[in-house]
């Protein structure tokens, strides 16, 4: 009976991960045609009970995960493996989930300026559905960054500037998906929304360099 639900087990983990393929680029479009239509929706699918829920879409935090995963393959295709960095850092599993936790810092942040907004006590289950928005919303532009840093690493001036038109063209996408978010969620201004907005992207950059620069002091320490 037991082998019985592990093959059971095994069956359902298949058809997941293979469902995968279909609907992350469902996903993705639907993101990049309609994110706040997507955003609502992570919203209205937390409510339900569980059953059917993101049924017809990845949910964000797997979607953000594979967006993850998906930019790492084409690094390791494009550049092949990277160079041990010591300590904690030399597993490329390490590395994928730091990369994956450092990219969910613009979600969070966001949806903590969201829920503050509206006022309510900050707790896991308030978050949550603000955290789910963010994601999808978010996706798009971690994609652009992963793709300009990837081009990048050729160190050319076509690549370079190729590379500075990718971010550019990520981070105003996202900037001007934000803006109009704030705008539609209350009685939040322009102006203000657009404040707020810049602040709490230059605030999740700030942390993850911060973040790399503890890491990069980590690693020189190692070495020595």
């Amino acid at each position: 009976m037991d082998f019985m639900k592990l093959l059971k087990s095994i069956e359902e983990l298949l058809y997941e991960i293979v469902s995968w393929a279909l609907f992350y680029p469902i996903t993705l479009w639907r993101c990049l045609r309609h994110p706040h239509n997507m955003m609502n929706y992570a919203k209205t699918e937390l409510q339900d009970d569980g059953v059917g829920r993101f049924d017809d879409a990845l949910s964000p935090p797997i979607f953000l995960l594979l967006t993850m995963f998906f930019a790492y393959l084409l690094q390791l295709i494009v550049e092949g493996p990277s160079p041990p960095l010591g300590g904690f850092f030399d597993s490329e599993q390490n590395l994928l989930f730091s990369r994956a936790v450092a990219f969910s810092l613009f979600p969070l942040i966001l949806a903590l300026r969201d829920v503050r907004q509206r006022g309510a006590r900050v707790t896991k289950q308030v978050l949550k559905p603000a955290f789910y928005s963010q994601c999808y919303a978010t996706v798009p532009f971690v994609l652009a960054l992963d793709l300009a840093l990837i081009v990048s690493q050729h160190g050319t001036t076509a690549t370079t500037i190729a590379a500075i038109l990718i971010f550019l063209a990520g981070l105003a996408w996202y900037f001007s998906v934000e803006v109009a978010w704030v705008e539609s969620q209350g009685e939040t201004r322009r102006l203000r929304a657009i404040l707020e907005v810049a602040g709490n992207i230059l605030l999740g950059f700030a942390v993850i360099l911060a973040g790399l620069t503890m890491v990069a002091l980590s690693i020189m320490n190692h070495a020595t």
